[in-house]
């Protein structure tokens, strides 16, 4: 899928229009929402991926969301409209984020979890970000890659053409990154969702494997996905 940052803010926003039903058709299935943590090395870039193209939906990684923040930033009508949108999606997903105590001062993370709910309606694969913390499991399903830090360094250092020392650093460094934000996300907004719905073992599971079987566990899990890829 191509749309720029720019479209899929006007998408994020057109998804809160109403549209009256029509008797002639039916209901749509709803778009799949995702959640993808990861540990590094892990081949999460490859699984999600597959994942989101497997159902049909956009892949939202750390550098997308990052440039729709800023972009939605710097327009403050695009801003005024991404609140009014946030604010008329009433239900159980927002109603713990919008308390008192949700409040920040902090624009960064305020603004990125306003889009991260605001794509919600739309569905997607949306990778990091602490994005589980912020998402009802009622509407997202949310996965977790793990390795095995052996294997994650010999898979790093030959997708990076790096030492594997060199790679043990950069993923115990990105790791520890990783795990900050995602504090400073659960404090900020108490209120946040935790845990996961899956955890997948990718050293036993290439990422065709593991979204087979994300695939069936979202099924189980009563989540509608796409009978074949999209």
């Amino acid at each position: 899928m191509t749309n720029t940052p720019l479209h899929l803010v006007q998408a994020i926003l057109d998804a809160g229009r109403y549209e009256p039903e029509t008797h002639a058709e039916a209901p749509a299935m709803p778009k799949p929402l995702v959640t993808i943590s990861r540990f590094y090395g892990a081949a999460g870039s490859n699984t999600s991926k597959l994942l989101a193209d497997r159902l049909g939906v956009h892949l939202y990684d750390k550098e997308l969301l990052t440039t729709i923040v800023n972009k939605t930033k710097g327009d403050k009508e695009l801003l005024a409209r991404l609140d009014e949108h946030v604010r008329g999606l009433v239900d159980e997903m927002l109603i713990s984020f919008f308390s008192k105590k949700s409040i920040t001062s902090d624009q960064y993370y305020r603004y990125m979890a306003k889009v991260i709910l605001g794509i919600a309606p739309l569905g997607g694969v949306i990778v990091g970000r602490a994005a589980h913390l912020l998402l009802s499991p009622t509407k997202a399903f949310r996965v977790r890659l793990e390795g095995s830090l052996a294997t994650c360094v010999e898979r790093l250092a030959k997708n990076k053409n790096i030492k594997p020392d060199k790679a043990a650093k950069l993923i115990l460094e990105t790791n520890k990154e990783r795990d900050q934000f995602e504090r400073q996300v659960a404090k900020r907004f108490p209120g946040a969702h935790h845990g996961f719905d899956l955890t997948v073992n990718t050293d036993r599971f290439a990422p065709e494997q593991a979204v087979q079987v994300i695939i069936a566990a979202m099924r189980e899990a009563g989540f509608q996905t796409p009978e074949q890829p999209v």
